[in-house]
């Protein structure tokens, strides 16, 4: 796992670093383009503020579930990790230009079936990770949908599980009130009474910053009943194992794959053998 780990953050730094170098010699080309939109030049004729600001959410959104897929995926889908690598690399070189400048650079002109449109070196990684990431899920879904490797009841403990949901939903939650309160009293104390609708730009501020919070809580819970699983199942499968010994059962325990506690397997066999030695 650390070596998937490893790869897949040198894919993302990798292309975050070689697309904002391209963009600094590219400013010199005569093809280059500036594009406020977000997507393809979409949605150009928003405000800036809420553009850059619905961008770095989105961005903010799409990190959190890169790192929880790369948790979660088989070690066997390393294709589909560095593909998400590409693909979050090439995203995030251009919502590094449109956080700082509120724009980005494009300088490699394409004719695409008569139209024309401008990209950079972001775009040309961001589609190529798509690219791999499609011909993984669509072309070899078994590294990805294993039925043989995966428990048939996902809430194999549900009250552990809603414990760990509920742990992870508690660490956002501390850590976006402290944000909050930090970045609603800056803006307060700086900016806010410079302005002339004070009242209601901090209350359409506190509202946005809210729901942003309540959604990163959602998905942390969800993201910790998922991990939870990793712990829970094979404790539950430890507890079957051993009550099929007691009941006479002879069996060998196996985990599956990316299960915690591991070791647990060596316990089971020692003591299998113990009790076999015991009847015997």
């Amino acid at each position: 796992m650390h070596r998937r780990f490893i790869i897949s953050a040198i894919l993302l730094i990798l292309s975050v670093v070689i697309d904002q170098a391209t963009k600094q010699w590219g400013r010199s080309l005569p093809s280059l383009h500036y594009n406020q939109g977000l997507i393809m030049g979409l949605y150009a004729g928003l405000p800036e503020s809420i553009r850059i600001v619905a961008l770095g959410c989105f961005a903010g959104i799409v990190f959190f579930l890169y790192i929880f897929l790369l948790y979660i995926l088989p070690a066997r889908a390393w294709a589909l990790n560095y593909g998400l690598s590409l693909l979050v690399g090439g995203m995030f070189g251009n919502v590094i230009d449109k956080i700082i400048f509120g724009k980005t650079v494009d300088f490699i002109p394409l004719s695409l079936g008569g139209i024309q449109v401008v990209l950079n070196i972001a775009d040309v990684i961001l589609w190529l990770g798509a690219g791999l990431v499609a011909y993984v899920i669509l072309g070899r879904d078994k590294l990805v949908w294993h039925p043989d490797s995966v428990r048939g009841n996902f809430l194999v403990w549900p009250r552990e599980q809603y414990k760990v949901g509920m742990n992870f939903s508690l660490v956002v939650f501390s850590c976006a009130l402290v944000l909050g309160i930090f970045s609603f009293t800056f803006f307060n104390t700086t900016v806010a009474p410079a302005l002339v609708q004070k009242e209601r730009l901090m209350l359409t501020f506190a509202l946005t910053y809210g729901l942003i919070t309540l959604l990163f809580c959602l998905l942390a819970f969800l993201a910790g009943v998922v991990i939870g699983h990793r712990s829970a199942g094979p404790l539950y499968a430890f507890e079957n194992y051993v009550d099929d010994l007691i009941s006479g059962k002879d069996r060998k325990l196996s985990f599956r794959e990316g299960d915690n506690y591991k070791d647990l397997v060596a316990v089971a066999d020692r003591l299998r053998e113990f009790v076999n030695n015991r009847r015997s």
